[in-house]
């Protein structure tokens, strides 16, 4: 499939206080990424941090499961990219598991929108990025990567421009 779909989850680290809490706030994102995900036409690809969960949520039938082979984000993301550009894929999207405000229409989206531009972008509100599509890999590109702040944003628009791809940034989603 030339469409592949990359997915960062990362496994909360439970406080004692409110364990609970956080780990039920967790399953739920968990949840969410998988039943927004399961039917987006791609490859999709898990990447834990730590260990391969064993969940009810990611089916392994339709989700290619990995870990981290690194413990660095901006490498994380460089390694995953490379390795589904390796597959072939001339459309890879990326987004995180941590967001609720991600919709299967917000994936689509982005992925229709790599027919028109090089590279696509869904930020927050806050200057994060939600979701990202590429139909290139340039590791440069990711030196403001995990896009936390609007700055981060700006800098990777500002690159794209000197490296002469066309992008498009999508209206800003409110961020939770």
């Amino acid at each position: 499939m030339d469409q592949h779909l990359i997915i960062f989850v990362n496994t909360p680290s439970l406080k004692e206080k409110n364990k609970n809490e956080q780990l039920k706030a967790y399953l739920n994102t968990m949840e969410h990424t998988a039943a927004i995900t399961s039917n987006v036409s791609a490859s999709k690809h898990i990447y834990y941090d730590k260990h391969i969960e064993n969940d009810s949520f990611f089916n392994d039938e339709f989700f290619q499961k990995k870990i981290h082979q690194t413990k660095f984000p901006k490498q994380q993301l460089s390694d995953a990219l490379k390795e589904s550009f390796g597959q072939w894929a001339k459309k890879v999207v990326f987004m995180s598991s941590n967001s609720s405000d991600v919709s299967q229409k917000d994936i689509e989206l982005v992925f229709n929108q790599l027919n028109n531009s090089e590279f696509v972008i869904l930020p927050e509100q806050n200057g994060g990025i939600l979701i990202f599509g590429t139909t290139f890999f340039n590791s440069d590109l990711l030196n403001y990567f995990p896009w936390e702040n609007e700055d981060d944003l700006l800098d990777t628009i500002i690159s794209l421009q000197k490296n002469k791809r066309s992008y498009c940034v999508l209206e800003a989603k409110n961020g939770t």
